[in-house]
């Protein structure tokens, strides 16, 4: 009896050792599978393999730009020298072709072009806001709004802007280059900004070359007879086209890369 009350001590404690050197290894088990494992780090790309992709991303933005550029209607060169790309050609189902004399209701945006820009393309490929009428910007509540005016009418348009809508089918948009001459420089028009961020940044830029996009929204019948004085003024003599660098065709990556 003596024995075992002996040995029972030493039998829990043996069983309390055991029970504990269990739990452990199953915590330390846990731990294990717990434990995040992070991938090793490859090397960073070599000098040659980050210029291999700069160029893969080039000729991929010049692929891009050459499909946006195609989009595009021919540049046409008016008389004046004023020119246009037709970008939406409309429809005369939807209403008369914009004549002289015919009344015209216009939504437009204006940009101006970063220095040596193209003639679509600046900054990039985006032109620079400046002013808009019928698109919502700038938070105006104008979105369908237009500009009504008698096509040939003094100081209504700018000149060049009125000889680019002549022709023009309702629904249609046209991209113009308005020249300083012929455009808000030295002539006060009725086509204006209507905020005060528009009217600071049309006088800081009048006298550049601006790009308009002009929708023909619709036509309505003539309201009257223009002067000879007023045909005259929307009649500038023949000239030569105002210059701008001619966007290169077809874009190549090594021209995108010189201008990085």
């Amino acid at each position: 009896g003596k024995g075992e009350a002996a040995r029972g001590p030493g039998r829990r404690e043996g069983v309390m050792a055991l029970v504990s050197a269990a739990i452990a290894a199953l915590g330390a088990d846990r731990r294990a599978e717990a434990k995040i494992v992070v991938p090793r780090r490859e090397r960073s790309a070599t000098y040659e393999e980050r210029k291999r992709r700069m160029k893969e991303a080039r000729a991929i933005r010049a692929e891009k730009q050459n499909q946006d550029y195609d989009a595009l209607g021919p540049l046409v060169t008016l008389p004046s020298g004023v020119q246009y790309r037709e970008i939406v050609s409309g429809s005369s189902s939807k209403g008369e072709d914009a004549q002289i004399g015919a009344v015209c209701d216009i939504s437009y945006k204006v940009y101006r072009l970063a220095p040596g820009a193209y003639f679509k393309y600046s900054s990039g490929g985006t032109p620079i806001y400046m002013f808009s009428l019928g698109y919502g910007n700038e938070g105006k509540d104008d979105l369908g709004e237009t500009f009504s005016f008698q096509l040939g009418s003094e100081a209504s348009v700018p000149v060049a802007l009125g000889n680019a809508i002549v022709g023009m089918r309702p629904g249609g948009v046209r991209r113009v280059l308005v020249p300083p001459a012929l455009g808000w420089s030295g002539q006060d028009v009725r086509l204006a900004p209507d905020t005060f961020g528009g009217m600071r940044r049309l006088v800081n830029h009048k006298d550049e070359p601006l790009l308009v996009d002009v929708e023909l929204v619709r036509t309505k019948p003539s309201t009257g007879e223009l002067s000879a004085e007023e045909l005259e003024t929307f009649s500038p003599p023949e000239d030569a086209p105002f210059s701008l660098p001619a966007p290169p065709k077809p874009f190549s990556p090594d021209s995108l890369a010189s201008n990085q």
